[in-house]
């Protein structure tokens, strides 16, 4: 009988299977024994045998023996490892033409009821490693002993350092913390108080750190009042001494309560054995909003991310997403605890996550790219949708205003209600009359890792790693007409076989850097809905100066999970559950939160995380989760909602959000450069750089420079790549069309664009040209007049040079001597004050452009000139 891999798996329940002990076949056959003697000689067993006498000699007939069926032990038994307190299985496959019975021996003295082809060893300890298990395997007439395999129990449970994680109450809230966007809710059923900040020892033994400190209610009460608490994401300082944490606290005390609660930052110390844990509210931070994932800077100021307003215009507030239209974060914050100053370091519409500070300084984080036109407006407009999409006069006014259909130079702009439609990137919806119909529709959608200096300078994809190498989302070919252009990307890079399997709605989530490995880095592959950032856990090697294409993703859990997104098929032996947090522990081992659960979140199918090892999968070469390190923190939780009872959920909490208590290296700062070619420009033409740079953070502004933008790189085939600058630089890898390019022009993220016909709280961003602002008051007079607005023209050698609002998500299109778009961004970028960021090309060039060429490096030419004439204004 052959045991089904199906079957073994769900027999290993905690199990992680070593080394293999024994291998090949065995093959067992026993001949029944001889019969009695009787005068006269000796006669073989046999049935109505008879003799007869010829001549004096006696001859006996004989009847041929009938062959005992032989027994084959097709897969032996093999050596197990798993921790002390979990279960161990051994399994053997055997067949036989006879039935099959069983018997497990250990150190060859039977198992009393171990009489099956699998036997697994329940809560084994330390004093059964060295046991060793073998089988009997028997038919009615024959029998054939497997080989021996080795029971070792280890202390995979324990870790070389304790480990600091939060707990939380399951559940399904669309703002629960642990989704992927718009994760900062505060409704009594997107965090439902209950949750306790932890710390377990190697020993096992576990604290309860909130509680110590005076935090949090106990089990069976109600989770209401001004001691009920969530909290999420600590961090440890370099020292390992204390941590900062988000803890939102208060709950509602009665049936129909709206409690007024936020996330806010806390620090925890006394985490040795033996101390008094002390948690202390971190002063000057955004008082009445949601901070979260804050970090310690290499300065031991705080990195954080906050949903305050941008600019402090509290009328924009909540930031609404470009998906959803869901209240989201607005980008990277820090706050000097020396000064109590608060700044914001990025600018994100539709939000950023998981912050980390790196070994070489580098803030990384997951951004949301969800550069689209506003799919609300267009429901309303095209599908009867009842999103009441308006748009305010500006940021800062809360008045409404309708636009007339057409400007004055008689271009629509505006549907019939007034609203505006959008004139950045191309069309998402088929009726929307200002589609150009050579464009296919654009809806984008990715999560990427992002980094940025402390300084909020060098915001970019880390390495300038993008979708070209990682995968996700892909674009048709932008000009229809044009069959140069394809989204069936060409692949130079390293990891061509992973690309494949990363979805356009999803993306790479909680990633942490390698402890033992700098420069590389572990996170959670998942999806955006109802995964709770829960999937596959994917490791890849990234320290600065890698190349893009170099990099290589790696699964350590196995892809099939994503095979059958939303788990309507039948489960399959390899969809392991789902796994988030992964963090690479001092002993080499990876310690997950792991739920068994394959399907996606639901009443039906709920996530329960705990903390989990990985370990190797028996019957595969992806790893899987080792045996809870907690057993389980049980609670029950009772909680009001508008419902006639309070709510009870009583089980497991969720256990997530790990750290290792230790102390780490203290990184480098990383602050703001110019480029080597860009600084001898500014040399020859007598611009001091100091200068320059305070007369920039003055204004509010960066300088932006491109050297070539008719280059483009080899893999990125979907926009044109066939530039040419009128009467100046070109670049035509093949035959075909070639576009003339004449300007860049550079967008905004406004924060004008409002739902609820006004009544809705909230602003999404809607694009528009760089303009002057209140915050931004000398932009637009750097800008040629009389073109298109926010243009500056390409210079013969393909460079620009611009003046950009800083601190503000923007973004930008190269267009034709006549204003049409050409090259388009996909993404949205902000610059520091006194920023001077160069591009060498177009979206960056890795290794190679189409044409076979390298990165630019001709001093810009449009720098010189816009150089020349800031010395005469400045």
């Amino acid at each position: 009988m052959l045991i089904s891999r199906q079957f073994l798996f769900a027999a290993v329940t905690s199990a992680m299977l070593a080394a293999c002990g024994g291998g090949g076949t065995t093959t067992g056959t026993e001949t029944p024994s001889s019969g009695g003697s009787g005068t006269g000689g000796t006669i073989p067993a046999g049935t109505g045998s008879t003799g007869s006498t010829t001549g004096g000699t006696t001859t006996t007939p004989t009847t041929p023996t009938v062959p005992a069926a032989t027994v084959t032990i097709t897969a032996q038994p093999i050596n197990v490892s798993t921790s002390a307190g979990g279960d161990a299985s051994f399994s053997v496959s055997a067949s036989s033409t006879d039935s099959l019975s069983y018997q497990w021996l250990r150190d060859g003295v039977a198992i009393a009821g171990a009489t099956a082809s699998t036997f697994v060893a329940k809560a084994v300890q330390s004093a059964d490693s060295g046991a060793k298990f073998s089988v009997v395997v028997k038919t009615a007439a024959t029998s054939v002993t497997s080989s021996q395999a080795a029971l070792t129990v280890t202390m995979a449970s324990m870790t070389a350092y304790p480990i600091m994680f939060v707990t939380s109450v399951p559940a399904l809230g669309f703002a629960n913390q642990m989704n992927t966007f718009g994760n900062h809710g505060s409704g009594v059923t997107d965090a439902i108080a209950g949750g306790d900040l932890y710390v377990r020892y190697p020993d096992g033994t576990l604290r309860n750190l909130t509680k110590e400190a005076g935090w949090g209610v106990d089990s069976g009460g109600i989770q209401g009042g001004a001691k009920a608490i969530s909290v999420r994401q600590p961090a440890m300082h370099w020292d390992g001494k204390k941590a900062l944490f988000s803890m939102m606290v208060g709950g509602a005390t009665a049936r129909y309560q709206v409690p007024t609660r936020n996330w806010q930052m806390y620090e925890v110390t006394g985490l040795g054995k033996g101390e008094k844990a002390v948690i202390t509210k971190v002063a000057n931070q955004p008082a009445t909003y949601n901070n979260i994932s804050p970090i310690y800077g290499s300065d031991d100021n705080v990195l954080f991310i906050s949903d305050a307003p941008l600019f402090g215009m509290t009328a924009t507030y909540p930031q609404l997403d470009e998906y959803e239209a869901v209240a989201t974060n607005t980008g990277v914050w820090k706050l000097n605890v020396s000064t109590g100053k608060v700044t914001q370091l990025e600018h994100s519409p539709s939000g950023v996550f998981d912050l980390f500070l790196d070994s070489y300084g580098r803030v990384l984080f997951t951004k949301w790219d969800h550069l689209k036109r506003d799919q609300e407006a267009d429901i309303d407009r095209y599908q009867g949708g009842v999103y009441g999409t308006i748009d305010y006069e500006s940021e800062t006014s809360t008045k409404t205003k309708a636009y007339p259909r057409k400007d004055a130079s008689g271009k629509l702009i505006a549907d019939t209600k007034g609203v505006l439609y959008d004139v950045f990137p191309e069309a998402r919806h088929l009726q929307d009359p200002t589609r150009d119909p050579n464009e296919p529709l654009h809806d984008y959608n990715q999560f990427m890792l992002w980094q940025v200096n402390e300084d909020g300078s060098d915001e970019e994809t880390i390495n300038h790693v993008g979708r070209h190498e990682f995968g996700g989302s892909y674009n048709a070919g932008v000009f229809l007409n044009d069959p140069n252009l394809s989204d069936a990307f060409p692949s130079f890079g390293a990891n061509v076989s992973m690309r494949g399997t990363f979805r356009p709605d999803a993306g790479m989530f909680q990633m942490r850097e390698d402890i033992n490995r700098p420069g590389t880095y572990l996170g959670t592959y998942s999806m955006e809905f109802a995964r709770q950032t829960s999937g596959r856990i994917v490791e890849f090697s990234m320290p600065p100066g890698k190349n893009p294409e170099d990099v290589a993703v790696t699964d350590y859990t196995n892809a099939t999970l994503d095979a059958d997104p939303y788990g309507s098929a039948a489960r399959l032996a390899t969809m392991t559950g789902h796994y988030r947090n992964p963090l690479r522990l001092t002993d080499d081992s990876i310690l997950v939160s792991h739920t068994p659960e394959y399907r996606v979140n639901n009443a039906n199918s709920p996530y329960r995380f705990l903390l989990k090892k990985l370990v190797p999968n028996p019957f595969g070469k992806d790893m899987i989760a080792g045996p809870s390190l907690t057993g389980g923190i049980v609670k029950n939780i009772l909680y009001w909602t508008d419902e006639a009872t309070p709510r009870q959920y009583l089980g497991p909490l969720n256990e997530h959000d790990s750290v290792e208590v230790r102390s780490r290296p203290r990184p480098v700062s990383r602050k703001m450069t110019v480029a080597d070619v860009e600084k001898k420009v500014l040399t020859e033409e007598g611009v001091n750089e100091t200068e320059l740079r305070t007369w920039l953070q003055s204004k509010n502004l960066a300088l932006i420079v491109t050297r070539n933008v008719t280059t483009r790189d080899r893999a990125d085939v979907s926009q044109p790549y066939n530039l040419r600058v009128p009467g100046g630089v070109q670049n035509v890898p093949k035959s075909g069309a070639v576009y003339d390019i004449a300007g860049l022009q550079i967008f905004q993220g406004d924060l004008t664009r409002g739902y609820g016909n006004g009544a809705a709280k909230g602003r999404r961003v809607y694009a528009r040209p760089v303009h002057n602002s209140t915050v931004h008051t000398d932009v637009e007079s750097w800008y040629p007049t009389g073109g298109q607005p926010g243009t500056v023209q390409i210079g013969k050698d393909g460079s620009t040079a611009a003046f950009v609002p800083a601190g503000r998500a923007l973004s930008w299109q190269l267009t034709s001597p006549t204003g049409k778009p050409v090259v388009r961004e996909r993404i949205w970028v902000s610059f520091a004050p006194g920023e001077i960021r160069t591009c060498a090309s177009c979206h960056g060039i890795n290794k190679q452009t189409i044409n076979g060429l390298t990165e630019p490096k001709n001093p810009p030419e449009a720098l010189r000139d816009l150089m020349r004439t800031w010395k005469t204004r400045k």
